[in-house]
């Protein structure tokens, strides 16, 4: 297996989320995210439905030349590409790779890798 996807540089998960008094939700940048991937997938990987473990490979092009951690990004997009049906639970993931691209693209990009998964590392094997 090996799918590749284009996408919109992902939100952090600073503002992923809004807090309320009611609570936590997706906020408005969030869900557009969500639509946006869920339509990209409909147009690069149309009728793909993963349900085994797979390998993530993410390489994020930052929209611009700001400092930023590369991990705030991988909430919303596991999310989103749950919610869009790509795989039926991001639990799925067993591994996953994040690369900073090397350049700052003007609106930002996401470029996603997903195969196989590798095996997982037995208990107690601490070497590698």
């Amino acid at each position: 297996m090996n799918y590749e996807l284009y996408l919109p540089y992902p939100p952090t998960v600073n503002s992923y989320y809004v807090q309320t008094r009611n609570g936590r939700f997706i906020s408005g940048k969030g869900k557009a995210f969500r639509e946006s991937v869920a339509q990209a997938i409909r147009e690069q990987l149309p009728d793909v439905k993963l349900d085994a473990s797979v390998l993530v490979e993410v390489v994020l092009y930052a929209p611009d030349a700001r400092k930023r951690d590369i991990d705030n990004c991988t909430k919303a997009l596991l999310d989103a590409l749950t919610k869009a049906g790509l795989w039926t639970d991001d639990e799925l993931v067993d591994q996953l790779f994040l690369y900073r691209g090397a350049l700052a693209r003007p609106s930002g990009s996401c470029f996603v890798r997903i195969t196989d998964a590798g095996p997982r590392i037995p208990i107690g094997m601490t070497d590698f």
